[in-house]
């Protein structure tokens, strides 16, 4: 009789719907059994099934070294996620255990809510939408203060999937696109969306709307501070669908007080959920939405797919795909 793996699903429910679970179990291939393993379990739960997993799936998943260390069968800790800062990885590479992402499956997710959010700052929607349900009627009275997304230079910070994925949109809007990306891209990248690599400076310098996409890693972080904001344009908008720590924060607020640049479209932050009191909230040049760019019913469903595809390959003793370490 063929050996069934086990692959242990480590989620936390909050962030894991029930839904999710079900697509999961739907989704779940033939000659594998799956155990589920929320991330507050008690230790000794947590303990035993990890050490008898063959494959770890991980939204967001957070093992713990004594965990890993006792998982001797261990072939793939499969993340549902692009994200991997909380991940141990250099505990991974000694153990010798490889660590994917999820294979660019929220990056279609991601790029259009970094458009959806470019545009409702230029087109101030959450003023027009709020005052409109407050029974106030606009009208013209703010076109001045309106912008449009066509013939804009747009800077791309990070020219992963995800950013690769938000030049092909921005380049409908027949957007002009710059990137900063310490890895050169594809030849055929660059001509396909007609992308130019720039200097960080000189990319910000020019951009009319600068768009991070850079994962967060010591090096990223507080990459966006107030020494790089003061490169931008007063006219220039940012937006961050990456994480908030790349951003130093109070300068970003500081630079948006005092109008030195236009305005910011922000999914993440330093601290979440973001506090009440958080100077962000009184501006009315920012559009702010609670980390859910990289998340919808379409974007759940290529996660697992990719994830299973690539248990799969392992199991069959393929390498995997989208590694994060080997």
């Amino acid at each position: 009789m063929t050996k069934q793996h086990t692959i242990v699903f480590l989620h936390s429910r909050g962030l894991v719907p029930p839904e999710v679970i079900e697509m999961v179990n739907e989704q779940l291939p033939t000659g594998f059994r799956m155990d589920f393993l929320e991330q507050s379990s008690p230790a000794d739960t947590r303990l035993d099934k990890i050490a008898h997993a063959d494959f770890v799936l991980a939204y967001p998943g957070n093992p713990t070294e004594d965990e890993l260390n006792a998982a001797k069968q261990l072939k793939l800790f499969q993340m549902l996620s692009a994200g991997y800062e909380w991940i141990d990885l250099e505990l991974f590479q000694k153990l010798g255990v490889p660590v994917a992402n999820n294979g660019g499956a929220n990056a279609p997710t991601v790029a259009e809510h970094a458009i959806l959010l470019i545009l409702a700052v230029f087109k101030k929607l959450p003023l027009h939408h709020n005052t409109l349900h407050k029974g106030q009627w606009l009208g013209a009275r703010e076109t001045l203060q309106m912008r449009e997304l066509r013939n804009k230079t747009v800077g791309i910070i990070g020219f992963g999937r995800i950013g690769r994925e938000f030049a092909r949109i921005a380049k409908g809007f027949q957007a002009n696109i710059l990137y900063y990306d310490t890895v050169r891209a594809p030849t055929v990248i660059e001509q396909e969306v007609g992308a130019e690599r720039l200097a960080l400076d000189d990319l910000l310098q020019r951009a009319d709307v600068v768009s991070v996409h850079t994962p967060l890693t010591a090096e990223t972080k507080g990459l966006i501070n107030a020494r790089t904001l003061g490169l931008m344009k007063p006219s220039a908008i940012l937006v961050n669908t990456s994480r908030g720590p790349v951003m130093d924060e109070p300068a970003l607020i500081e630079a948006l007080q005092n109008n030195r640049i236009a305005g910011a479209g922000l999914d993440v932050f330093t601290a979440e959920p973001l506090e009440t009191d958080n100077p962000l909230l009184a501006l009315d040049n920012v559009v702010l939405t609670s980390h859910i760019a990289g998340v919808t019913l379409d974007t759940w469903s290529r996660r697992i797919a990719f994830g299973f595809a690539n248990i799969k390959r392992v199991a069959a003793g393929q390498p995997p795909e989208s590694v994060i370490v080997g």
